[in-house]
């Protein structure tokens, strides 16, 4: 253990960040992404208690609720990076406008986007999903209508939740996390097991646990930072700062948007399958989401470092860090996999798999699983350093061409065309990966990301 520590110290440590910073930071990352993750497992697990019925409707209307959160997401992720280009810089007069003007602009959007997702609910679930049986189709809208409610307060407390991790404040992220995801699980449990509300109890859980999330995290950036942040801040625009988050934010979220749209065609074709089918899928992605959160912890980890170190005009560092990044989290996979790996029938028996569904979801996982340590990282963590140095255009082209080309088109094949079911899905996605990984090298073994210096940026 010494000799891996010194390792590492040696890898890691720069004038810009030392190795035991990094480890503490990294650390509570994962705790972060692991609450989230473990809560999201239980969260699942309550909805399919219900039954299959239950949880197939909320996987189809997942895909959209996806949709509409990632625009939130992508706006914040984007401007995270230019908070932390600005502290990397030392300005913090930069950070404060950019911490306002990323709040105010995901308030604004979640305002408009929540509105029509809830008044056009029912014609859009009917409309892609015309032969799904009523009572189906009945939970689908019903619980649209309440996860549109609950993205307005989403939307502000997911802004505030990127700024503190981009700020390196991982503590306080972890907070705001636990705090939102255990009043989410409080209140599933009250209002799906105690009160047997079903689909309805897990929307209600969702706007209450995000109300309060958001509650506290605006309480917290207002009272406990060094920037002087202001609510009024939250209502300045500059054209500077604006232009730096939407040329960052513009291209993810479109990104987003096609890939979601993507997504919609694949649980379209999915659709053709049985409710068993549907729920097998379901539980497969929420398993393999608890394998995803040490390499997710070290993606957002690239972002809030990488950031720095490029706004501070350390480019040698910035690609140093990415580098020794996509190592480390090739690892980290390797020893994930093997850890929870042993423990799938004990997860499956938490999602109550009936027994059509858990051969399914164990074949389909295992797909995935293996393949992780040697594609996932490659993937996924170079897009987040390329958007960090300003290629965030040809990041999102990759993105949304490989996911057509793989879970859309060869998953539609695979799928539906050869008859493999589900699986077929799963196999599409490792294709993705590897094309999303031979991408993105390419790009960072080109010119530009290896001469950032003489253009000062990509």
């Amino acid at each position: 253990m010494n000799r891996l520590n010194a390792g590492l110290e040696n890898r890691l440590s720069s004038d810009q960040f030392s190795w035991p910073s990094l480890r503490s930071m990294y650390l509570t990352l994962v705790l972060d992404q692991f609450f989230i993750c473990f809560i999201s497992v239980i969260s699942t697990a309550l909805v399919s208690s219900v039954g299959e019925a239950a949880i197939a409707a909320v996987s189809m209307v997942g895909t959209i609720n996806g949709l509409v959160s990632l625009v939130f997401t992508s706006l914040a992720t984007g401007g995270s990076i230019v908070v932390s280009r600005a502290k990397g810089s030392g300005s913090a007069q930069d950070v404060r406008r950019a911490v306002g003007e990323v709040t105010g602009l995901c308030g604004a959007v979640s305002l408009a986007l929540s509105g029509l997702l809830f008044l056009f609910s029912g014609p859009l679930v009917r409309f892609l999903y015309p032969n799904v049986e009523s009572l189906l189709i009945e939970y689908a809208v019903r619980y649209m209508r309440m996860m549109a409610v609950s993205f307005i307060p989403f939307s502000v407390f997911n802004a505030i939740f990127c700024i503190f991790r981009s700020l390196g404040d991982t503590r306080s992220s972890l907070l705001l996390t636990v705090v939102i995801n255990l009043a989410h699980l409080l209140l599933s449990l009250l209002f799906i097991n105690g009160l047997c509300m079903g689909v309805s109890g897990s929307g209600l859980s969702y706007i209450i646990a995000r109300a309060l999330g958001m509650g506290l995290a605006v309480f917290w950036l207002l009272r406990h930072n060094v920037y002087h942040i202001s609510a009024g801040d939250f209502f300045r625009f500059t054209k500077r700062i604006t232009r730096q988050i939407v040329s960052l934010g513009a291209p993810l979220t479109v990104e987003s948007l096609l890939t979601q749209g993507g997504m919609l065609l694949v649980q379209i074709y999915l659709a053709r399958l049985t409710t068993t089918d549907l729920a097998a899928q379901a539980v497969s992605n929420s398993m393999l989401n608890l394998y995803t959160v040490p390499a997710s912890a070290l993606t957002a980890l690239t972002s809030t470092v990488l950031g720095q170190c490029y706004g501070a005009g350390r480019y040698d560092l910035t690609r140093h860090y990415a580098g020794q990044f996509i190592s480390l989290g090739r690892f980290v996979l390797l020893g994930t996999a093997a850890l929870l790996y042993p423990f799938t029938p004990l997860l499956l028996r938490l999602y109550h798999a009936s027994a059509q569904g858990e051969p399914i979801i164990r074949t389909s996982l295992s797909i995935a699983v293996f393949s992780m340590p040697f594609l996932w990282c490659d993937g996924n963590l170079p897009a987040m350093a390329l958007r960090v140095t300003g290629d965030s255009v040809f990041t999102s082209a990759v993105s949304v061409l490989s996911l057509l080309m793989g879970r859309c088109l060869l998953g539609y094949l695979l799928t539906i065309v050869l008859r493999l079911g589900v699986p077929g899905v799963w196999i599409a996605l490792v294709s993705e990966w590897v094309l999303r990984a031979a991408a993105f090298r390419i790009r960072m073994n080109g010119p530009g990301w290896r001469e950032m210096e003489k253009s000062g940026g990509v």
